[in-house]
């Protein structure tokens, strides 16, 4: 069970990426509306599906009298690490928007509000990817 755990782990990170980018393209109106919403339901769909897999994987064969220890797949670890890097830079970039949009430095509200979302949608995205590899390494706070 713990290997479809991880599958369903990866799969959950490849749909939460797939959905982050879709969700950009359609505030740059790259893609149409109708093609954004399909999207959205079928992989949501799926990575609730995931995420269930992931719980129930977690709880199913648990023994307290086994000794076994699990070590966990160091590939989470760098992609926790590179995709921390990622959420740090967003934020960062989207705090530095926040100031320029105070001080009136950016003059198209436009530009700046598809910015504003893309970045505030990057760092979302980032955030639940660290969220997820932290439990696959099982150094969540609880």
């Amino acid at each position: 069970m713990r290997q479809f755990r991880g599958y369903a782990a990866g799969f959950f990170v490849f749909a939460v990426v797939v959905l982050g980018t879709i969700s950009i393209l359609g505030i740059w109106d790259v893609l149409s509306g109708d093609v954004i919403w399909k999207s959205f339901e079928t992989l949501g769909l799926l990575a609730v599906v995931a995420v269930i897999v992931m719980t129930a994987g977690k709880s199913i064969g648990v023994n307290p009298n086994d000794a076994v220890i699990y070590a966990p797949n160091p590939g989470w670890a760098s992609l926790r690490k590179g995709t921390l890097g990622l959420l740090i830079a967003s934020v960062s970039v989207l705090a530095l928007m926040g100031v320029m949009t105070i001080w009136d430095v950016i003059a198209d509200k436009d530009v700046l509000y598809k910015s504003l979302g893309s970045v505030a949608l990057l760092a979302f995205v980032s955030l639940i990817i660290v969220v997820t590899c932290q439990s696959m390494e099982g150094t969540v706070a609880k």
